[in-house]
């Protein structure tokens, strides 16, 4: 019997001029097999993320490359904001802290995640995107030790990462599927702050007690403010 063989990691998808990055714990063992990121059908991402108002047109698995700029969308579009391009609205791109293929992400160990942290760091400073969005609070917390409070997905009040707005969703793993919603709130709110003009200020966001008592994070400058500060400084 011959022992399946893995991808040794999940390349990242990442260059310059991205909008968003979203960041894992680690590539899973489905996912490095497909060779594409969230790829394990018990996961939500895809359909959380085809839902919301970051992209044009329901996408999956295979869309990762091209979301990212990298790859070429033959399918059509749905109807998406005017002056957007007609099937990707955002360059989006993917990334974990850790880069080590393992099927169950509590394998990885809090050691593993701060060693991890600085050249997770370099990585995005690299990219330079306009906002991150951790998939995971524990990955969250390898960058931002101490810094998470219970429930309060969304923006983050913490120092921008490389300059980027650092939000958080909760996990779109089948293990977490009761807090699926929230995760579709948070990236409707995302697309807000991504979507928005410079020079308009976005509202704090209105409190979510009423739904299960999710609070979304507090607003700090928008990711266009923040990018172009960027090319002003």
């Amino acid at each position: 019997m011959t022992s399946r063989v893995l991808p040794p990691t999940l390349p990242d998808l990442l260059s310059p001029g991205l909008d968003l990055v979203f960041v894992g714990i680690n590539p899973g063992e489905r996912s490095a097999e497909r060779g594409h990121y969230y790829g394990h059908s018990g996961n939500a991402f895809w359909r959380t993320l085809s839902a919301s108002p970051l992209v044009t047109r329901a996408v999956t698995p295979e869309d990762d490359a091209f979301l990212t700029g990298e790859g070429r969308d033959t399918r059509p579009a749905r109807s998406g904001p005017a002056g957007l391009n007609a099937a990707r609205a955002l360059r989006i791109g993917f990334t974990d802290v850790v880069k080590r293929v393992l099927t169950d992400s509590t394998g990885i160990t809090t050691a593993e995640l701060a060693a991890s942290a600085p050249e997770f760091r370099a990585r995005i400073a690299a990219a330079a995107p306009r906002a991150v969005c951790f998939t995971s609070t524990r990955a969250f917390e390898a960058i931002y030790p101490r810094a998470w409070r219970a429930r309060a997905w969304g923006q983050q009040s913490v120092e921008p990462l490389a300059g980027a707005e650092v939000w958080v969703m909760p996990s779109p793993s089948g293990r977490a599927a009761a807090y699926h919603g929230e995760a579709a709130t948070v990236l409707a709110r995302l697309a807000e702050s991504l979507h928005h003009p410079a020079d308009r200020p976005i509202p704090h966001p209105p409190s979510l007690r009423g739904k299960g008592d999710v609070r979304l994070g507090a607003a700090p400058p928008t990711a266009t403010q923040n990018h172009r500060a960027r090319r002003i400084a």
